[in-house]
């Protein structure tokens, strides 16, 4: 379940900037990509509420509900079972109860793995998009996108993305392989927030007793 929050998470911030230039995808696709980046630009800091699903096809192999403070690339999470500090060059992860804190150091390659919203670089990549209009899963009329890989190969094989008439991102649900699939709800947004930079670093005054071990 770790791997699949993070894989949800980080991606958030990679949205930030978002670039809808690849040439011959749906210009009205397009359009409603580039306001939703331009809301989540304009945003600024912001705090989202989140719940976060693994699926193999349509069973349910586990899911968990939290929060994520993101602030360009940074980013604090905190989860039922799990905290996570990213300062836009090392993460730390540790499980809630546990004395124990992994530090890490993620390449581009593990950031983008790890991130639905990482459909920020999806169009450099060879996707192709479309949409429709019509009820969202949370009830409320917008836009529902989809995006698939132009080869099968591909980590990311396809995506299904949920905006709002507000262009705010309501459900992000991604495949790998045939049949796995990560999603992740926002339940709530909110921008314009303000952290200090120490919020995106591990803090070690605060958990004196935990054993930080380096995997960079």
């Amino acid at each position: 379940m770790k791997r699949i929050v993070l894989f949800l998470i980080l991606s958030f911030s990679q949205f930030l900037v978002l670039n809808t230039s690849a040439a011959g995808k749906d210009r009205e696709t397009r359009k409603v990509l580039d306001a939703t980046a331009e809301r989540i630009r304009k945003a600024g800091a912001l705090s989202i509420q989140f719940t976060a699903t693994s699926l193999l096809g349509n069973v349910s192999q586990g899911s968990t509900s939290g929060t994520m403070d993101i602030s360009g690339r940074k980013f604090f999470m905190k989860t039922e079972d799990m905290l996570t500090w990213f300062d836009g060059k090392t993460q730390w992860t540790m499980e809630i109860g546990d004395n124990e804190v992994d530090m890490t150091e993620p390449t581009g390659t593990e950031l983008q793995m790890i991130n639905p919203y990482a459909f920020v670089n999806i169009y450099k990549q060879g996707f192709n998009y479309k949409m429709k209009q019509g009820t969202l899963s949370n009830g409320k009329q917008g836009y529902k996108i989809i995006l698939n890989a132009d080869n099968a190969k591909q980590d990311i094989r396809e995506m299904f993305l949920e905006v709002d008439k507000q262009y705010n991102p309501v459900r992000i649900s991604i495949r790998q392989g045939k049949k796995q699939w990560v999603r992740l709800v926002v339940n709530r947004f909110s921008g314009g927030q303000s952290f200090s930079a120490d919020h995106f670093t591990f803090p070690k005054s605060k958990y004196p007793k935990a054993e930080i071990i380096d995997l960079r």
